[in-house]
């Protein structure tokens, strides 16, 4: 965006990019706020924007769209939520993406048939109690929540193949992998997997 690397304090202030975050870190979304048009939008809370049902009014309006530990949580199918992430950004605009996500060949789905659900308290644990489309019930009792406000529950484990696959499916044509080292800014992984990925809307 500014033809160079700069640390987050160097942006200069551009009220003119628009901007959303879907419940991004404080760290980074205040001083965003500071230097683009930023909003920090959230699914369980004001201002609130759900990913599977976005508002038309929305649409080609955002230069960046930031989405960071956020679609392993998203319900099935999570395709819906590549698809509104593509139609949200103008021409030319960029999500910023991170998940966690292994390098094996396919996308772990811990819910597949996942459709009228609830999670409820049983004793000391969480379950999730499902029907299915087909009016079957299903009890799911080994679940992952990664903490914090709102819907944390793991909806599925990305594979580096199937996420790319979604992104592309989606309509972005440029992706890129960040996996080269900035050690000017500190910015270094030791592993291959989940690192953040820029996706372009052509």
């Amino acid at each position: 965006m500014f033809k160079e690397s700069l640390a987050l304090p160097d942006f200069p202030v551009q009220r003119h990019v628009q901007v959303i975050g879907l419940s991004d870190w404080d760290g980074y979304a205040i001083p965003l706020a500071g230097k683009l048009n930023y909003t920090n939008m959230f699914y369980h809370k004001m201002p609130q924007l759900d990913i599977t049902s976005i508002d038309p009014s929305l649409e080609n309006t955002l230069n960046i769209l930031i989405s960071s530990d956020v679609f392993e949580h998203v319900a099935p199918p999570i395709s819906v939520a590549f698809e509104n992430s593509f139609r949200l950004l103008k021409s030319g605009g960029v999500l910023i993406l991170t998940v966690p996500y292994t390098i094996e060949s396919q996308t772990k789905e811990h819910f597949p048939e996942l459709y009228k659900y609830e999670i409820r308290r049983q004793g000391d644990r969480s379950i999730l109690h499902n029907i299915t489309r087909d009016g079957r019930e299903q009890i799911y009792t080994d679940l992952n929540f990664h903490g914090g406000a709102g819907a944390t529950l793991e909806m599925r484990r990305f594979s580096l193949e199937g996420l790319l696959t979604e992104i592309r499916n989606a309509g972005f044509n440029k992706i890129e992998i960040l996996s080269t080292p900035n050690f000017k800014y500190g910015v270094y992984s030791n592993y291959r997997w989940s690192l953040p990925i820029i996706a372009r809307k052509p």
